[in-house]
């Protein structure tokens, strides 16, 4: 994970830790009978990182914060697009961004070779071009998408800049321009980590 967040193996570790010690990851044995990371420790560990680059202690409280945010557009979710959560793994828990988030890493670990996933890929003369998808967090905002193109999962309040007379204000524009993002490729380069694991123990 570290090396598709971008930061140190020592971050990513202290980052696990803080969220384990937190009660908000997998816990178990050590050393080679310890427990394999789950699609949610892995997007509760994406989450805090997304939102500080070094979050140290910070890290169980911007999981708590932003991967409990409820999806508020459910009834919009439409059925006719192959790439998306909902369709691609009917029955899983997407009500809230952690778990939406844990879903979107299983799609790119599980489905690789899924005539939906390569479909809303690109082919070109190099070869295949993962699926576009981007994940976005505002903090200050307490609000977060995944879009996966035709296709998006919103959580929390959206904030429209039209109702708030601060945001129009250039003395607090700037203030307010807080997003954190990360793409597909952070996403897939996770799910080669479960895919590795699946393939190897096969």
């Amino acid at each position: 994970m570290a090396d598709a967040m971008l930061i140190s193996a020592q971050t990513a570790e202290v980052t696990m830790r803080n969220i384990r010690e937190g009660g908000m990851m997998t816990t178990g044995a050590r050393g080679v009978n310890a427990p394999d990371l789950t699609y949610v420790d892995a997007a509760r560990t994406l989450i805090a990182q997304i939102v500080e680059e070094n979050p140290g202690r910070r890290a169980l409280r911007h999981v708590s914060e932003i991967g409990s945010l409820p999806l508020q557009n459910k009834a919009s979710l439409r059925d006719d697009e192959p790439f998306s959560l909902h369709v691609m793994l009917p029955g899983e828990n997407i009500e809230t961004f952690e778990r939406a988030l844990a879903a979107l890493i299983k799609v790119f670990a599980e489905f690789r070779e899924d005539d939906r996933m390569i479909r809303a890929g690109t082919r070109k003369r190099e070869g295949w071009l993962k699926p576009l998808c981007r994940v976005e967090v505002s903090p200050p905002d307490l609000w977060a998408q995944i879009d996966m193109g035709p296709m998006q999962y919103q959580f929390g309040e959206f904030k429209s800049a039209v109702n708030s007379a601060l945001e129009n204000d250039e003395r607090f524009r700037l203030g307010r321009q807080s997003l954190c993002f990360v793409n597909q490729e952070v996403i897939a380069k996770i799910a080669d980590g479960f895919a590795d694991t699946a393939e190897g123990g096969n």
